[in-house]
């Protein structure tokens, strides 16, 4: 099966990172890689592609989102109900908030120190679209060199509203429309906070970010545009600008906070366009 990628790309990007994880490789020790990115970036792609690439050269590699370990359906309507003024708590999932934290640790846990653990399965297609936990999980049952944890929140830092408020200014992004009082931030930003001992697992991070962050809003416009090909309806426009609004503050907290090891910069038309480093902060 042809890469997603194309050579150019290869080069650039794929290869060098390669290349620097094979460096953080030590024997009968599990590398923990984040990749960070926000909707439309194509994390989920670049996860497939450098894990085969890894595979192919030997190593023992898994693969995992932060998407999987989802609260259950009636917890997270629980949530709904405690939050029911808030919007970043109306969405079906997706912010912090909504995930199983101590499920999550234990499993990071696990694969670090080679013990044999279980990823779960989050079937976002069930309860028309709201999802749920699945029945099924992945039994990963002897240590691997490297763990791939993608994600759009990976790695986020936590703030205060004002901090928030004054990024989204810079960056055009319509926070005072949302939550002019910033109350409804704060509560995200209380969740952010207990995510924070989960990045400590993290060996290295990789960021995805596009040049400008309109370009979230075009790319998820372009998957419902497909979508509504293939299935014969989907949001609006006005429906899907609200919704990537709701993401966005959060993803440019991790954009612009998160001291990420390497960036891959993505254009207008989805390239890979340039990799950058700063590996001061673990090499």
């Amino acid at each position: 099966m042809p890469s997603p990628f194309s050579p150019k790309e290869h080069k650039k990007i794929i290869h060098p990172l390669i290349a620097r994880f094979e460096k953080l490789y030590q024997k009968n020790q599990t590398t923990i890689i984040g990749i960070q990115g926000g909707q439309g970036t194509g994390k989920t792609t670049l996860v497939k592609v450098l894990q085969k690439e890894l595979q192919n050269k030997g190593y023992r590699v898994v693969s995992f989102s932060i998407d999987d370990f989802y609260l259950s359906l009636r917890e997270r309507k629980a949530l709904h109900q405690k939050y029911p003024q808030n919007p970043f708590y109306q969405i079906p999932r997706g912010l912090p908030g909504t995930h199983r934290l101590p499920l999550l640790t234990t499993v990071l846990s696990e694969l670090k120190h080679g013990q044999r653990t279980e990823l779960p399965i989050f079937d976002k297609s069930v309860d028309n679209g709201q999802g749920d936990i699945s029945p099924l999980k992945t039994i990963i049952s002897q240590r691997q060199d490297f763990v791939l944890f993608e994600g759009w929140c990976v790695g986020i830092p936590d703030t205060t509203p004002s901090a928030l408020a004054l990024l989204c200014s810079k960056q055009k992004i319509p926070l005072n429309k949302i939550d002019p009082t910033l109350q409804h931030s704060a509560v995200v930003l209380h969740f952010i906070r207990s995510y924070r001992p989960l990045w400590k697992f993290l060996d290295y991070l990789v960021m995805l970010r596009p040049q400008t962050a309109s370009l979230h809003v075009q790319w998820r416009q372009q998957q419902e545009r497909e979508l509504k090909k293939a299935r014969g309806q989907g949001m609006s426009a006005a429906e899907i600008a609200h919704f990537v609004n709701l993401f966005l503050p959060f993803t440019y907290l991790c954009y612009e906070k998160t001291k990420a090891d390497a960036t891959i910069v993505i254009t207008k038309d989805h390239t890979f366009s340039e990799l950058r480093w700063n590996e001061a902060v673990h090499l």
